[in-house]
C-alpha cells in the first residue's frame, strides 16, 4: 500500500509520491506551525484538495491542549478554537476525515458539522503499542 504523509519534507520526489499515494496521512502537528508552511507550497494546496477523499488528518489538540508544543496557544492567538473542531476547519478542505481522542467524543458532530468524517480512536501515542494501534486505526481510515 502507498502512502504519502503529509508532515516535514523537503524533496520534489515527496510531492509526486503524494499525488501517487493511497493515503495521506496529516500528523498530528502543529497546524500553523508545521502543517501552514507545508500547505503554502505552491501547488500543495490544490494538489491536496485533489486528494481530500484519500486524506485522513490526526489531531494534534486533545481535550483542548496540545500533545507537544504551543498549537492550541497559537491557535487561539489567530482567532482558531483551539480544539478538534478548530482543527476539522482548518483541515477540511484538505483531509476527509480526522482522527480525534476520546476525550473529544462529544465533539464529534462539531467535526462532522465542519465537513470531516470524525474517527473517535486514542491518538496519544504514549508507548510504541499505541503508536501502532493509531497507525492501524488511520489505515483502516
Amino acid at each position: 500500500m502507498r502512502l504519502g504523509f503529509l508532515t516535514h519534507f523537503h524533496l520534489p520526489e515527496r510531492i509526486a509520491a503524494l499525488r501517487e499515494a493511497v493515503t495521506i496521512v496529516v500528523a498530528p502537528s502543529n497546524p500553523v506551525l508545521s502543517i501552514g508552511p507545508l500547505r503554502a507550497l505552491p501547488g500543495l494546496e490544490d494538489l491536496l484538495q485533489l486528494q481530500r477523499a484519500r486524506s485522513i488528518a490526526v489531531s494534534p489538540i486533545v481535550g483542548g491542549t496540545a500533545l507537544k508544543g504551543p498549537a492550541d496557544h497559537m491557535l487561539a492567538e489567530l482567532g482558531h478554537v483551539p480544539t478538534v473542531v478548530g482543527v476539522a476547519r482548518l483541515y477540511a478542505p484538505i483531509a476527509a476525515a480526522l482522527v480525534i481522542d476520546p476525550v473529544d467524543a462529544a465533539l464529534a458532530a462539531g467535526v462532522e458539522a465542519e465537513g470531516m468524517r470524525a474517527i473517535v480512536h486514542p491518538s496519544v501515542m504514549s508507548t510504541p503499542e499505541r503508536a501502532a494501534d493509531l497507525a492501524r486505526a488511520v489505515l483502516a481510515g
